[in-house]
């Protein structure tokens, strides 16, 4: 059977965060604290299962691998290739890096590198994250920094506010800084490189383990943070943004307030985060409500489907070479 399947999440309880999925989403959260939530993820270290219809109460993955045509239809792969997540982060996260395919394959045990994107959903005033280095930053100034404990004098802060977003490409320095509620779509990989963590200890008095000659060998010194440039157009009721577009995943953002019709990008597999508000996607076999913290997987045999209502939802999908999403 061919649906859009909401999914269960699975929560992740890191020292930096918070509650504010609860109290923004009511999430079922253990203890009322998340750090993270991944929403649509095939990963070994949080599958989501289903949450609706046939396949109710089965991995995500599962349903992938055995039912592979109707859920990716003419596009296959080795590895699931993308992970949503939601992020609360109450405190700051560690400064770190994500190596690239090759790296990850030969020192992880074949895993996929780690490109991924921001959302910013929520902001406290005065926020800011860790964007890159400093421009001009070598690598020789780098090492040097965090030998002397200030890896803080050659990073690259930026403000932050809600409805921003950022491409965060494999080896680029980065950290999420306290105050923000972040939708992150990546590549599906759980490897981070940890190269400062604020001396911070655990309930048990232990520091956070860094990987910081890993971290020092992928990154990209000549990385530049440039300013965002988003490409919007309309879409029926809807006001839409090219978030992000890349080998690895496109991101539309979708501002609703009626109804709009959606056309797959060929015959592949979409995934839906819902941000803001409330309302219904509809599709040839019936229709599924939606509502602000939901995410959704639109098999890709699924076609043409609707959404309608006052909401705000991220789509992402894996473009074709040479593809172009908005002309």
């Amino acid at each position: 059977m061919v649906y859009p399947i909401k999914t269960n999440p699975v929560f992740k309880q890191y020292i930096w965060g918070g509650d504010t999925l609860k109290k923004k989403y009511n999430k079922d959260i253990p203890d009322n604290f998340a750090a993270e939530s991944w929403e649509l993820s095939c990963h070994s270290d949080g599958l989501c299962t289903a949450a609706n219809g046939e396949y109710k109460g089965q991995t995500l993955k599962s349903v992938i691998e055995n039912h592979t045509d109707e859920m990716l239809g003419r596009f296959k792969y080795e590895q699931f290739p993308l992970l949503v997540k939601f992020l609360d982060a109450k405190n700051k996260l560690s400064v770190q890096v994500h190596p690239d395919d090759t790296y990850a394959a030969a020192h992880e045990n074949g895993s996929l590198g780690k490109t991924e994107m921001w959302y910013v959903i929520d902001a406290k005033p005065g926020a800011k994250l860790v964007y890159g280095l400093k421009p001009g930053t070598s690598k020789e100034e780098f090492e040097s920094a965090v030998n002397d404990g200030q890896i803080e004098s050659v990073l690259n802060f930026v403000p932050v506010k809600k409805g921003d977003s950022f491409f965060i490409p494999c080896g680029t320095v980065h950290a999420i800084c306290e105050g923000l509620l972040i939708a992150e779509i990546q590549q599906s990989s759980n490897t981070t490189y940890r190269v400062y963590d604020y001396d911070r200890t655990d309930a048990n008095g232990n520091k956070r383990e860094l990987q910081t000659q890993k971290a020092i060998d992928v990154i990209n010194y000549s990385f530049a943070p440039k300013a965002h440039s988003e490409k919007s157009f309309a879409s029926g009721d809807a006001s839409c943004s090219l978030l992000s577009e890349c080998e690895y995943f496109a991101v539309i953002k979708y501002s609703l307030k009626g109804s709009c019709k959606i056309t797959p990008f060929g015959e592949r597999f979409e995934m839906l985060i819902c941000t803001e508000g409330n309302g219904t996607l509809l599709y040839s076999g019936g229709s599924i409500d939606i509502k602000a913290g939901d995410s959704v997987f639109i098999p890709a045999k699924l076609g043409k489907y609707s959404a309608r209502g006052k909401l705000e939802f991220l789509r992402s999908f894996v473009p074709s070479k040479g593809e172009r999403i908005v002309e």
